[in-house]
């Protein structure tokens, strides 16, 4: 498998058209298909990790680096998204190898912690540890602005960076969209 990073702005419309096809693929499997035809869930990101074998695009990881407000501090992060693997090279490291390059990626910017939302059980053996903070974001909803959401959320995962300490006891406001 080849390795790859593109900045969302470099993306041609073959990769875009691809990657959306892809995640549907990914997502629809599992009854979760609110792509709508796009190769991001609510909002573009700024750099894309894909796998591809050949031609073909088999998996998939977005990154977004952005400024987030833990309880009274504000701090950078790197928000992953939309890891994704081609249902037929399921189980054959893609989405580790993909997580590995993201993580390696994120080690080497401002961010202090990197944060996605998801369930699978690859997270944990990646590193990133459960949080059960109350979340704040932006809601959009066909494409509009939609309302300020809060909620208490069991699906965020959080991997420090450095040396500090994540406190799941804080309210964690996204400063805009979910990722």
């Amino acid at each position: 498998m080849q390795i790859e990073t593109i900045h969302e702005v470099n993306l041609t419309k073959a990769d875009d058209a691809a990657i959306a096809a892809l995640l549907s693929r990914a997502f629809g499997q599992i009854g979760d298909d609110d792509f709508d035809g796009r190769s991001y869930y609510k909002q573009r990101h700024h750099l894309r990790v894909l796998g591809r074998e050949g031609d073909h695009l088999i998996g998939h990881v977005a990154l977004t680096f952005r400024m987030v407000t833990l309880g009274d501090k504000t701090l950078p992060i790197i928000g992953l998204a939309e890891v994704a693997t081609h249902p037929d090279h399921g189980g054959k490291g893609v989405a580790s190898a993909l997580l590995k390059e993201a993580i390696r990626l994120a080690s080497g910017t401002q961010a202090e912690f990197i944060l996605l939302f998801g369930d699978h059980p690859i997270y944990a053996r990646r590193g990133f540890l459960p949080a059960q903070n109350e979340l704040r974001f932006l809601g959009i909803e066909d494409g509009r602005t939609s309302t300020v959401i809060t909620l208490a959320t069991k699906h965020l995962k959080v991997m420090a960076l450095d040396d500090k300490q994540w406190d799941d006891t804080a309210s964690l406001d996204l400063l805009g969209h979910i990722f």
